[in-house]
């Protein structure tokens, strides 16, 4: 920031002066700050290794902490005095060739395009240089597809094996064997096995591998090291109790709000039922794309809220303004579909039973208490572990409100969860393998849940 004052600030006193104009004044000062980084450049050499999608550079580590940033974004922060805590999936692929000399392949760069690389340390900027990624020109020979379709072949036949050892064990147990609704299903089960069983089951594979943008189809067995990396991360907690923050709020939120809206509704005394039922179903038939950056746009800092207001609020600028918003906003769009499905529920209950309860002198607290909820089990049991995965996994809130941040300097943004930060890491980062183990790390957290929340309540009996 500084370099940058010195070599604007002539030109702000040729300008006001009145010797120069404002063009030549800016002219005059582009050319002396493009002096000022090539003499930084100079004094600092860095060895350039120019990729397809990565940059590497070389250069000699001193003491504290040191960041690398691109185009003025944090791409990686390295603290020298604790190697061991340095993110090898932010960014920045660390190796030391002799001491007090690293290495850092810079990955996720826009190919073709021109990057400024800004290293600093405690006491300033090191050095500053411009680099540009490659484009790749020769599509690679492909690596074949037996092994593709070994394993679509090895699904198919798992599947027809299940089917007929089912058949064998109706007839030995005298059960009648419906042939035919094993061929009714059994295009539905081949569908699933090559669109669902399979990416599953290269997810699992990948997740054990070091494929990455640069090493896909010639992929290495790493066995379990991408997940000592995902559990040994600094962001590990960070963003896994964020993301249970953000469900469990949005969940009881969701659920009360609903439930609360659809029990208001269903009252026959209250006149336009219909039209407010429409009214609250718009923020779910809007695409939740369009509406999410509607929103976003009212919470810019030129939005809608600071006209009103009367403010200058950037509350996606701030952490923890950012989470609330996020959440808030996830809330408006989820309530709607909470409400009506517990409306329909509640139209299920026979009216004889509350007329009953009315003519005993039951007040409505206990009519909710004992007649409404325990005749609800059946649909809110399902609806809030169908709500736990979905919010769980909604990427498109957090990606289109926020992208993740704001940035926190290194690993997961401050509202980024499990899968926006999946995203991240598999295509920004393009550390392919260590993205596939943060996914079993997910699927493993949602089965279990899944089967510790459905013993506890009897849900499949609910249903």
């Amino acid at each position: 920031m500084a370099m940058v004052y010195t070599a604007l600030a002539p030109a702000f006193e040729q300008v006001y002066t009145g010797t120069s104009s404002a063009d030549d004044a800016l002219a005059m000062a582009d050319d002396e700050l493009e002096r000022m980084l090539a003499e930084i450049e100079a004094a600092q050499p860095v060895n350039i290794i120019e990729g397809y999608r990565t940059i590497d550079v070389e250069f000699e580590f001193g003491d504290g902490v040191h960041s690398i940033e691109s185009d003025g974004k944090t791409h990686t922060v390295i603290a020298e005095s604790n190697k061991s805590k340095i993110d090898p999936y932010s960014g920045c692929i660390a190796s030391y060739n002799v001491e007090k000399t690293y290495i850092c392949s810079l990955t996720g760069m826009i190919p073709n395009q021109e990057h400024l690389i800004t290293i600093s340390d405690d006491s300033g900027i090191i050095t500053q240089f411009k680099a540009t990624s490659l484009t790749e020109d020769i599509i690679p020979e492909g690596k074949g597809t037996s092994g593709v379709l070994f394993a679509i072949g090895s699904i198919i036949i798992s599947l027809i094996a299940l089917l007929s050892y089912g058949a064998w064990s109706d007839k030995r147990k005298g059960r009648h064997s419906a042939r035919g609704s094993h061929l009714y299903i059994a295009p539905a089960l081949l569908a699933l096995a090559v669109l669902t069983f399979y990416p599953v089951f290269y997810g699992f594979w990948l997740s054990l591998t070091d494929a990455s943008q640069t090493h896909l189809g010639d992929e290495a067995f790493i066995g379990l090291a991408n997940f000592w990396t995902v559990f040994s991360s600094d962001g590990f907690l960070r963003v896994t109790i964020f993301t249970l923050v953000w469900t469990i709020t949005n969940v009881i939120a969701h659920i009360s709000i609903g439930l609360f809206l659809a029990i208001l509704l269903n009252d026959k005394k209250i006149r336009g039922r219909v039209a407010y039922r429409t009214i609250m179903l718009l923020p779910w038939a809007i695409p939740s794309y369009i509406s999410v950056l509607i929103w976003r746009g009212i919470f810019q800092p030129d939005g809608l809220l600071n006209d009103l207001l009367g403010t200058d609020l950037n509350l996606l600028a701030d952490p923890t303004g950012a989470q609330i918003v996020v959440i808030l906003v996830n809330i408006w769009l989820g309530v709607p579909f909470m409400m009506m499905s517990l409306s329909g529920a509640l139209q299920s209950i026979p009216r004889d039973m509350f007329e009953a309860a009315e003519v005993d002198g039951v007040s409505r607290w206990d009519q909710f208490k004992f007649l409404t909820m325990p005749n609800l089990k059946s649909a809110l049991v399902p609806l809030s572990l169908l709500g736990f995965i979905w919010t769980f996994n909604m990427f498109n809130v957090i990606y289109l409100m926020t992208a993740g941040g704001p940035n926190l300097g290194y690993g997961p943004g401050s509202t980024d969860i499990l899968i926006t930060y999946v995203y991240d890491v598999a295509f920004i980062e393009g550390q392919y393998g260590i993205a596939a183990a943060w996914s079993v790390v997910i699927f493993a957290m949602l089965l279990a849940f899944s089967w510790y929340y459905m013993k506890r309540t009897n849900a499949t009996e609910a249903v």
